[in-house]
């Protein structure tokens, strides 16, 4: 279920109308008692622009409308209104004050609703806010809920939800399903930034259940490649199969961009030796000049007509490891990591740590290593801090040698 809203262009001037949407055969559409000018309205984000005096205010109240709604369809559904001809109906009732009862007297901030349904709602509502990849985010730590649930055997509503309960979640986290310090943190992060969200649209959640911490090491080993290793990669023999992933590979190499946005790439993106495109995570739009270090991968496109072929993260993820063990980057490497207080020593062939984002990491650790200002890798990657994009940064002793013996007196 989603809820959008949307003004007719052939007005001036139009109310907004609020669309639910359950899917594209079933939608009601209802206006609302908000008008505005079609010049004031943005129709991609759903929402009043700067350009209008007062926008914030009609964005918030539009904002707490969207929530409302959501809220009413979970009500109603946890009261047995589930098919849609009935729930239309209802919700037609709900929009008209002389006749919107609530079923049963029931308050929709009820602190009865489970945390697991509470998600449908929350990611409902920031859904035209959020990239597909934090929205991902909910939705893995939704199911691993589900599956805290069936540990306890019982299912968490929001007025179970306190600091001891948070203390059992992250405990769960790291001793039955062992997740290392960095995974749980992410998890309880998103976890406090939903119930920070309920709590300010009226739910009421023990604000001490904020309080919940998790150590993580801020900087953590990574693996990159060097210059000869992307040559053995480029020179090994591999199957008919594998040669487009290894292009793809080495395509996010020499552009430093994210395994989304490569497999997004189209011809038209490219102009005058260009690729310019936005970020499927960020929403950044991007412009990667195809010259010097990017210009291999200007070679590489063309020989797919800019347009690669799709695959899955985790089929890529498992191929690239294969042309990297034929190329022979197998020499053993050892990662830290950290499970509660236990310090993790993971050794494994480098083959076995190679990913789509090595291709990204080792094109920043490279141009980082050959001087080329941070500022200027971060031009071409995209990262808005430069902490994050410095722990990347894996300069060898051999190149600070060689780089101080570069310097001229």
């Amino acid at each position: 279920m989603n809820v959008k809203f949307y003004v007719r262009k052939s007005c001036t001037e139009s109310k907004i109308i609020i669309c639910i949407l359950k899917d594209h055969a079933n939608m009601l559409r209802l206006s609302t008692e908000h008008t505005i000018s079609v010049n004031h309205w943005d129709a991609k984000s759903q929402r009043a622009k700067k350009t209008m005096i007062g926008y914030e205010q009609l964005n918030d109240t539009l904002d707490h409308l969207k929530m409302e709604v959501l809220k009413q369809i979970l009500e109603y559904k946890l009261h047995g209104v589930t098919e849609w001809p009935v729930l239309k109906q209802y919700l037609k009732k709900y929009f008209r004050p002389e006749s919107a009862e609530r079923i049963d007297g029931s308050d929709s901030r009820s602190s009865n609703h489970s945390i697991v349904q509470m998600f449908d709602v929350f990611l409902a509502a920031r859904m035209s806010e959020y990239k597909p990849e934090t929205i991902r985010k909910y939705k893995i730590l939704q199911k691993v809920l589900i599956s805290f649930q069936k540990f306890r055997k019982k299912k968490i509503q929001l007025s179970d939800i306190s600091f001891s309960l948070m203390e059992e979640f992250r405990l769960y986290l790291l001793v039955e399903r062992k997740n290392r310090n960095d995974t749980i943190y992410k998890m309880l992060a998103a976890l406090k930034c939903m119930i920070k969200w309920l709590n300010k649209n009226g739910f009421s959640i023990d604000s001490r259940s904020l309080e919940i911490r998790q150590k993580v090491k801020v900087k953590h080993d990574i693996v990159t490649l060097s210059l000869q290793e992307l040559l053995q990669i480029e020179s090994v023999k591999v199957n008919i199969y594998q040669e487009p992933i290894r292009d793809c590979f080495l395509f996010q190499v020499y552009t430093g961009q994210r395994f989304s946005d490569m497999q997004q790439l189209v011809p038209e993106q490219v102009m005058d030796n260009v690729w310019k495109f936005k970020s499927i995570k960020t929403g950044k739009d991007m412009h990667v000049p195809m010259v010097g270090w990017c210009s291999k991968a200007r070679e590489i496109g063309e020989k797919y007509s800019f347009r690669f072929p799709k695959y899955s993260l985790q089929y890529f993820n498992r191929e690239i490891t294969k042309i990297c063990r034929e190329a022979k980057i197998t020499n053993l490497v050892n990662l830290t990591r950290y499970q509660g207080s236990n310090l993790l020593q993971l050794q494994k062939p480098k083959c076995d740590w190679v990913s789509s984002h090595t291709a990204r990491r080792t094109c920043v650790s490279i141009l980082l290593e050959k001087g080329v200002p941070p500022t200027v890798v971060m031009k071409l990657t995209g990262h808005s801090s430069i902490q994050t994009m410095m722990r990347y940064e894996r300069t060898t002793n051999d190149a600070l040698v060689n780089y101080l013996l570069s310097i001229q007196f």
